[in-house]
């Protein structure tokens, strides 16, 4: 595979990426203001967060947070913008009650992975939302691997059970839970799907799903724990939730409660709304938040299991993210579903890697989710990592429709992006109208000639077998990797340069440069630099003529996390004038 050309910009030029924002603010979720409600004293909605092109979300679950920890600077080289985690809270299963790795837990059920995924996951029948010390380690530890995820510019969504506790019955005996009554906090309606004693709506809110006790969330306080749990959450720094089995959940409890105080806490929001109506969902979103794209995962997966891939088309429509791509978040697959092709055991496919490339090129916000937790190969994939610098760099804009069959589907993003996907067993050919004229597009993952529209704006695509293409405007590599026009291995033109800037920061604190090499960790959190008399900071590496640079302030020994305000310099500055910090 080719080498890409997309991660020569910084992934940040103002400091921490504001990723998942419940404000109006420059992230790339951000909140549209929406304002719902005909007359003056209606209530307005929460605010809803919208997922704005680029940003890409990972799944991190089976772990504890002393292992996410040490795990982000490969979240962070993979180009990961923020990561989903399960509840902290102390809960009624342990690592030990889990059907994993060929042995049967307190349960006697594997998850849809088989024996590859540990089974249930842990977090799902809380027992104390007032107590964060979980299976997964101590809110302490949740705490600083937040910040380190911060500190690599990746913000934590995490996961939220408002439907529900635990059972009764558990591991050691009869379960207690300090925070509840079980004959005053719960409804006492039957199980959904089982004994439920009630119709229609008041069914699938207030009877137990999967025999999980359910909330009256019209007490007084449930309400004002589960206020206080997400106050909890949000101090230790969390950047958004995810709201376990909302579908379970009356809406008006979201519009009133849950979403509005996420809003006055800043924590954007996604709920789980197992269900593939899409209108459904669309009420859950205007309730004040993005909801995962279930109809969307069902075409999916008939799409890359052998059906039409026309079912993903603008035309078709089955999916959220075509009504309303904003509230949409994106996934092949997660820790409750299994992606196309997939069978119990078996390690994913081609279909998964396919349906990725989707994913990672369509509208809405992709979560990428793998099973098997033992070694997350996929973060060291350098095709993954090129789908991942396509989707951040040029996978913005409205999704144009270029050509669309069973095995195949070329679609645009609106000016930036022309993306193919190909399922046959064949390489495919198709020649489509684009955005361009007279114009030479560049395959950005390597695995297509470059091309050139006419004046028409029309090009020839090859698309290889069962693999993807995708196109930006472009001068198509030489060879030599320095850029240039000619046949040269231009390596000579790489020689040692001290790059310097006079700049004064706090004592335990130090100057960081980052940029666009290897040696810069590639607009990461940078190398620390040496200070010399006269508070000059510097470092010396090698580079050619198309460097690019900037510095980071950060904690001496760690890490850069604060960025320097304007623009890169460039290989000809050596010592330029620093431009301030962008916190000051």
């Amino acid at each position: 595979m080719g080498d890409n050309n997309n991660r020569d910009q910084p992934r940040s030029t103002v400091g921490r990426r504001t990723l998942l924002s419940a404000g109006a603010t420059l992230g790339a979720l951000t909140v549209a203001g929406c304002s719902f409600g005909g007359t003056e004293n209606a209530q307005a909605l929460p605010d809803q967060p919208t997922a704005d092109d680029g940003t890409v979300a990972y799944q991190y679950f089976h772990a504890e947070w002393t292992e996410i920890e040490a795990d982000v600077p490969r979240l962070a080289d993979a180009g990961i913008d923020a990561i989903w985690v399960q509840q902290p809270a102390r809960g009624k299963l342990g690592w030990d009650d889990l059907s994993y790795d060929g042995e049967y837990g307190y349960y006697d059920e594997t998850s849809p992975y088989g024996f590859r995924d540990p089974h249930p996951p842990v977090g799902y029948q809380p027992v104390d939302l007032s107590d964060l010390d979980s299976t997964f380690g101590t809110a302490d530890e949740l705490e600083s691997m937040i910040e380190a995820c911060h500190a690599h510019d990746i913000e934590v969504i995490v996961d939220v059970v408002a439907n529900h506790m635990a059972t009764a019955d558990g591991p050691d005996g009869e379960v207690e839970l300090p925070q509840f009554d079980r004959d005053e906090h719960f409804h006492d309606n039957g199980t959904l799907g089982e004994d439920c004693q009630l119709d229609g709506e008041e069914a699938e809110y207030e009877c137990d799903l999967l025999g999980l006790p359910s909330f009256d969330l019209e007490n007084s306080h449930v309400q004002d724990v589960h206020a206080d749990y997400l106050g909890q959450i949000a101090d230790l720094g969390a950047d958004g939730l995810r709201y376990d089995a909302a579908g379970h959940i009356w809406p008006w409890y979201f519009e009133s409660e849950l979403n509005a105080l996420a809003d006055d806490l800043d924590l954007w929001r996604v709920g789980e709304v197992w269900d593939y109506d899409v209108e459904r969902l669309l009420e859950f979103a205007d309730t004040g938040m993005t909801v995962f794209d279930f109809p969307l995962y069902d075409a999916i997966v008939d799409a890359f299991e052998g059906g039409s891939m026309a079912e993903l088309s603008q035309d078709a429509a089955r999916g959220v993210v075509h009504e309303r791509p904003e509230a949409a978040v994106t996934f092949v697959q997660n820790h409750d579903t299994v992606g196309p092709g997939v069978d119990e055991d078996e390690p994913e496919g081609r279909a998964v890697e396919l349906a990725e490339a989707f994913v990672l090129t369509y509208a809405g916000l992709p979560m990428v989710y793998r099973s098997g937790p033992e070694n997350r190969s996929e973060l060291e994939d350098e095709a993954f990592h090129d789908l991942v610098a396509v989707s951040q760099e040029f996978a913005h804009g409205e999704v144009i429709d270029r050509h669309v069959d069973d095995d195949s589907y070329v679609y645009e993003r609106d000016g930036n992006l022309l993306a193919g996907i190909n399922t046959d067993e064949q390489a495919v050919t198709h020649t489509v109208q684009t955005a361009w004229t007279n114009e030479t597009l560049v395959d950005q993952t390597g695995h297509g000639d470059g091309v050139e529209t006419d004046g028409d704006g029309q090009a020839t695509l090859e698309i290889p077998a069962e693999g993807w293409v995708m196109y930006t405007p472009g001068e198509p590599d030489d060879g030599d990797d320095n850029g240039d026009d000619d046949d040269e291995d231009d390596t000579g033109d790489t020689e040692e340069r001290t790059l310097r800037v006079t700049v004064d920061v706090e004592y335990g604190e130090s100057v960081y440069f980052t940029g666009n090499t290897a040696e810069l960790t590639e607009w990461n959190g940078g190398i620390e630099g040496t200070w010399t008399e006269g508070n000059v900071w510097e470092v010396t590496v090698d580079a050619d003529d198309d460097l690019e640079w900037k510095t980071r302030r950060g904690p001496t020994d760690d890490t850069g996390d604060v960025w320097e305000r304007g623009e890169n310099h460039t290989a000809a500055e050596t010592h330029p004038t620093h431009q301030g910090w962008e916190d000051e």
